[in-house]
């Protein structure tokens, strides 16, 4: 049994979350890794302070070239 537990702290804590961008650009409608991830960040109202990292990686296949980044952010 946990004793002197801060419950002000608790209720701060924030939790950790991914996601997942793809851009092949190979349609009209597909933006970019940029693009996206910077309307993600509008839409959540995440600050600079909420983001962990941003990991980028891409691959060609059949000559369709893909590109994909994955975000680690904090969200309350």
């Amino acid at each position: 049994m946990l004793k002197n537990v801060n419950i002000k702290a608790a209720k701060t804590m924030k939790k950790l979350l991914t996601k997942h961008f793809q851009y092949t650009g190979t349609d009209d409608y597909d933006s970019s890794l940029d693009d996206q991830i910077n309307s993600f960040f509008k839409k959540e109202k995440l600050e600079a302070d909420d983001i962990v990292t941003i990991k980028y990686a891409g691959h060609s296949s059949d000559g369709v070239n893909t590109y994909s980044a994955l975000v680690v952010f904090k969200k309350q």
